[in-house]
């Protein structure tokens, strides 16, 4: 039986939640956008 979070701990956990998707959505968009960007550039395109 596990004992219930205080509103701080579910609170920084969940921030800690968002950092991580944001981080991971971010890191997605940077290798699109320099994929795009080498299609783009490059010379058989």
């Amino acid at each position: 039986m596990q004992r219930e979070l205080t509103p701080t701990e579910a609170r920084s956990g969940w921030i800690t939640g968002r950092m991580f998707l944001v981080l991971v959505v971010s890191s997605i968009g940077a290798v699109g956008a320099l994929a795009l960007a080498w299609y783009l550039l490059s010379p058989q395109a």
